[in-house]
């Protein structure tokens, strides 16, 4: 623009130059009517377009030049993004295409001023050249208000070429600013896709775990109950065998009986007999009560591993919490983002509503979770208080069994009758 306002002005002040130096060698010589000047008037005119037959010989003016466009500018880029980003992309490329053709247009306009600015020098020389009647001053007088109009006209192309530039840097400073908030958000969503998916490994860990312990649980349980249907067997047949004792012993019916050796010989028997029973109940005894101390040992380790287990997962909730307390800010932040980026557009709006409720419902979940570890770490502290009933209930049947071992019993006799083989005794 600058170059051709340059060349503009280096032809109007070379052509002034020449057109004084004819007008005072022709001065006089011919006379143009006021019909036949009025052609020069200005540019706008109806009759600056076109001359009088008299005067031009027929002259016309030459159409405008045909404005090419680069088709380059109109290609799409391939950009693996997402539709919406592709969607602007494409209104900005839009309002790029409108730019380039109204610069375009301006540019056809300026070639249009020049070949009118060339027709009305040719113009002038020739009615110059005709016209006697007017003076030096008043020629260019009329000269430089023509000029004057058009330095204005380019100063007003000018100031709309530089008001569209200001404008397609504006535009550009606000692609960038777009984009670079599409990576930040793309970041952020990656981030909270991670901290989701270590959460839901946290979780499917703790599901195993709870399953093993309802596992380890339920055999526990059987383990119980077969222990407590064994006790009642042998406590049922240590009964029966208190109950049935009777004594059986082989007489001589011959004439001379020593009762008196015979009764030596049965109490004998029966102090023996006795006095293995008794070791054989105490060793019975001791053998149940080692059992119920390693029981009471196992017992004792699976109630502890249990606490430490509630403790894990007590620390697994306050990791939770703080998790819950992270997103609750990362969803605070997120809002506060939203609402700077609310003049951006519908779509950038829905993307940022769309993301809120995804965080939503990973908090939903995260509190769900929670509650659901609670639930189970009472259920767990249930269970722990049921096992220390029935450990203290097995101890006090232990200590009773033991008191009952210690303190003397007396041996009855139910029955006696004879058999000629065999003896047979049967104690407690």
């Amino acid at each position: 623009m600058t170059s051709r306002s340059n060349e503009f002005s280096s032809l109007s002040s070379s052509s002034l130059s020449s057109w004084q130096a004819s007008w005072n060698q022709n001065r006089g010589s011919s006379v143009v009517t006021s019909s036949e000047y009025d052609g020069c008037s200005s540019p706008g005119g109806p009759a600056s377009r076109s001359f009088s037959t008299s005067s031009l010989g027929g002259y016309t003016s030459s159409p405008c030049p045909s404005v090419f466009i680069n088709e380059k500018l109109l290609t799409p880029l391939s950009l693996d993004v997402d539709p919406m980003f592709q969607e602007r992309k494409k209104q900005e490329k839009e309002e790029m295409k409108i730019l380039n053709n109204q610069f375009a247009s301006l540019i056809g306009k300026v070639q249009c001023l020049e070949q009118q600015n060339k027709i009305l020098t040719i113009r002038w020389s020739f009615l110059r050249d005709q016209d006697n009647s007017r003076s030096e001053s008043d020629i260019k007088l009329l000269y430089d208000q023509y000029m004057s109009k058009l330095k204005q006209e380019m100063r007003t192309i000018g100031h709309m070429r530089e008001q569209l530039e200001s404008e397609l840097t504006e535009v550009l400073k606000s692609m960038d600013n777009i984009r670079s908030r599409y990576e930040d958000e793309t970041h952020k969503r990656s981030a909270m896709e991670f901290t989701f998916m270590e959460l839901k490994k946290d979780l499917d860990a703790g599901s195993m775990h709870r399953t093993e312990l309802e596992v380890k649980l339920h055999g526990l349980q059987e383990l119980m109950e077969l222990k407590k249907a064994v006790y009642e067997q042998e406590l049922q047949e240590l009964l029966a065998e208190i109950k049935d004792i009777s004594v059986i012993m082989e007489i001589d019916n011959r004439c001379n009986l020593d009762l008196s050796r015979i009764v030596e010989e049965v109490r004998a028997q029966y102090e023996a007999l006795a006095f293995r029973s008794w070791e054989e109940a105490e060793a019975f005894t001791w053998s149940k009560l080692n059992e119920g101390t390693t029981h009471s040992a196992t017992y004792r380790d699976q109630l502890f591993s249990g606490r430490r287990e509630i403790a894990e997962l007590t620390i697994h909730i306050q990791k939770l919490r703080t998790c819950i307390v992270s997103l609750k800010s990362q969803c605070l932040r997120l809002e506060e983002d939203i609402k700077e980026a609310g003049g951006n557009g519908q779509l950038a709006l829905r993307d940022a509503e769309a993301k809120l409720a995804e965080l939503e419902e990973a908090l939903q979940k995260g509190k769900a979770d929670m509650a659901g570890l609670v639930k189970e770490y009472h259920e767990q502290m249930n269970i722990k208080l049921a096992l220390d009933v029935e450990i203290l209930t097995y101890r006090k049947l232990v200590e009773g069994e033991e008191s009952s071992m210690e303190s003397p019993t007396c041996p009855v006799v139910s029955s006696i009758r004879s058999s000629p083989r065999h003896c047979k005794h049967l104690l407690l």
